[in-house]
């Protein structure tokens, strides 16, 4: 019977009101985020080779237009330390920070939390084209602010790489300890591999606080890339939010 219950939470998605919203990060049946667009899925909690474990606040597919026709790239989700967000995003609602969803996407963007992107890749295309992609959305960033060098690690990075159908990059910007420098971090995992992104080191560190941002702000920034997506994070802040308020609920009710 729970392996039953457990198949139907991993088959309804993300849950969208507020009750549901809170179970998606608490019950231990709901084990997987599925794109209502694209139909590809992610874990609900991951953890990477670093720092603590993550929680999937929801995902969003890249479209790209080719002539007039819609084309689907990828699907990406963002994940962020769930116990570490849902504590700093309940400091910021008990200070009247959030009104809408650029709030809850700035929260995300700005917080002293580890996060992630994860990319699941929905056609064929090469390293190149996904490098002169990320090059020419951040290229006059990075230059303006003088890490041009750190975007053409990333770009090198990729660039000799072929992704194929079902790849899966995942991007972590770390919560950096005190005196070390803010590093972005990357693995690329080929269809089929069965990699354990917990315990396989990853293949790319770039010391950039600003490359780590601008790459993230592009896809939880106000000109968010997959707008779409945006609208499910900002929703999968208000669960953690939610989570906390619970717990802080609870823990008055424990003291009385």
């Amino acid at each position: 019977m729970q392996a039953l219950r457990q198949s139907a939470s991993c088959r309804s998605g993300a849950l969208r009101t507020g009750a549901g919203l809170s179970r998606r990060f608490n019950t231990v049946q709901a084990r997987l985020i599925t794109d209502p667009k694209s139909n590809a899925s992610f874990p609900l909690a991951q953890r990477f080779w670093e720092g603590e474990e993550m929680h999937c606040l929801g995902s969003g597919t890249r479209v790209k237009k080719v002539l007039v026709v819609g084309v689907q790239v990828y699907s990406i989700a963002v994940y962020a330390e769930g116990e570490r967000a849902a504590k700093e995003l309940g400091i910021r609602a008990r200070g009247g920070f959030f009104e809408g969803d650029g709030d809850y996407c700035a929260a995300l963007l700005d917080g002293a939390f580890g996060k992630a992107v994860v990319f699941k890749l929905l056609r064929d295309i090469s390293g190149q084209q996904f490098a002169e992609a990320i090059d020419e959305a951040l290229g006059p960033r990075m230059k303006l602010t003088g890490e041009g060098g750190a975007l053409a690690d990333f770009s090198a990075f990729f660039s000799t790489r072929q992704l194929p159908k079902d790849t899966q990059i995942a991007l972590v910007w770390p919560l950096a300890p005190p005196g070390h420098d803010v590093q972005l971090q990357g693995l690329v995992v080929p269809p089929g591999a069965g990699v354990d992104l917990e315990t396989t080191a990853p293949q790319l560190r770039i010391s950039s606080p600003g490359l780590a941002r601008a790459l993230f702000e592009l896809y939880l920034g106000d000109g968010s890339i997959v707008p779409e997506g945006r609208a499910e994070w900002a929703r999968g802040a208000r669960a953690l939010l939610e989570s906390d308020e619970v717990k802080r609920a609870t823990r008055k009710g424990g003291s009385g």
